[in-house]
C-alpha cells in the first residue's frame, strides 16, 4: 500500500509554489489576519496560530501534529526547499539561491522517500559550520540569556536530554537549521511531544523584548532543539542542501569556496580546543 506523504509548505503571505502531490500549503499566523490564500490555515482545530510572531513556522508544525495524520510528514517554507538532486551535494553550501521564476519553471522532484526513510530516520538540511561551538554562535547572533534559560528548562522538564544539549551547544561547531525536516510519523510525534513541552515551559520563563528579532526566539531555539533530539535518540540523519527561491538579486557561494570555509572553520574550532 502506498504511504501517505504530506510536506507542509508554510507561508505567511501568498506565494506561488511548485506543484507536487506531496506539498501541503498552509497559511501560518492565520489567527492574526482576515486574509486567506491557502486552503489550510493554522488557526483551525487545536492550534497555536496566535503565537506565530514568536513561534514562526512552528505554528504549522503544531497544527499538523494535532490535526492531521499521515505516514511520512515534512516541513519546509515557501522560500526554502530541499535540493535533492543538487550536484556534488557533499561539497555544496548548506543553502543556495535561485531566481523564483526559474525555480517555478522547473519540475520539483522528490526521491523515493519511503525507501530513503528505510535507510535513515530523518532528513534534515545540511549543517553549517562555525569556528566556535554552537552555543557561542547563538550568543553571537541572539540573546544568550535565552539559551541559558532553555538549558534550565531542559534540566527541569526532561533531564535525560541535558547531555545531548551540552554535546550540541558546547562540543560541536555545526548544526542543521531552518526547522525543516522529513520523517516518519512516529519520529515526528515523539519529537513534537518533547519540543512543545520544552517550548511551552520556556515561554513561561522568558521575558520577550520589543525587538522583533528576539521575539522569534522559539523559532530560533527550535532549530537547535531538533539537532538535540536527534543526538539524544540516536537518529540516523540524511543531510540535504536547501535551495531558496528569491525575487531579489543574489550571489551564490561557490562549492570550492564553501568547502574551504567549512574546513577552515573546523580547523579553527579544533585548534581552540587544544
Amino acid at each position: 500500500m502506498e504511504k501517505e506523504i504530506k510536506i507542509l509548505v508554510c507561508a505567511h503571505r501568498e506565494a506561488a509554489l511548485p506543484p507536487h502531490k506531496y506539498f501541503y500549503p498552509i497559511q501560518v499566523g492565520a489567527a492574526l489576519t482576515n486574509t486567506r490564500f491557502y486552503h489550510a490555515q493554522d488557526n483551525t482545530g487545536d492550534n497555536i496560530s496566535d503565537k506565530n510572531p514568536h513561534f514562526c513556522e512552528l505554528t504549522a508544525h503544531y497544527w499538523a501534529w494535532k490535526n492531521i495524520r499521515c505516514d511520512i510528514i515534512g516541513l519546509n517554507h515557501y522560500r526554502r526547499f530541499f535540493d535533492f538532486y543538487r550536484s556534488f551535494a557533499s561539497f555544496s553550501p548548506d543553502r543556495s539561491f535561485i531566481n523564483r521564476d526559474s525555480f517555478l519553471k522547473k519540475k520539483y522532484c522528490f526521491p523515493d522517500l519511503e525507501k530513503l526513510l528505510n535507510d535513515y530516520d530523518i532528513i534534515l538540511p545540511s549543517k553549517r559550520h562555525y569556528p566556535y561551538n554552537v552555543g557561542t554562535q547563538y550568543a553571537v547572533f541572539h540573546i544568550v540569556n535565552d539559551l541559558h534559560i532553555l538549558k534550565e528548562v531542559i534540566h527541569d522538564v526532561s533531564p535525560e536530554y541535558s547531555t545531548a544539549f551540552d554535546t550540541l551547544m558546547y562540543h560541536r561547531n555545526a548544526y542543521s537549521g531552518y526547522n525543516m525536516f522529513i520523517t516518519r510519523w512516529e519520529h515526528f510525534d515523539g519529537y513534537s511531544e518533547w519540543l512543545f513541552k520544552v517550548l511551552f515551559e520556556l515561554e513561561k520563563r522568558v521575558k520577550l523584548s520589543g525587538y522583533p528579532d528576539q521575539a522569534r526566539l522559539f523559532g530560533y531555539l527550535s532549530e537547535r532543539l531538533i539537532n538535540i533530539y536527534c543526538i539524544r535518540n540516536r537518529l540516523k540523519v540524511k543531510y540535504i542542501p536547501v535551495i531558496m527561491p528569491l525575487d531579489e538579486a543574489f550571489r551564490n557561494p561557490g562549492n570550492l569556496r564553501y568547502t574551504l570555509r567549512c574546513l577552515k572553520n573546523d580547523l579553527i574550532y579544533k585548534l581552540t580546543k587544544l
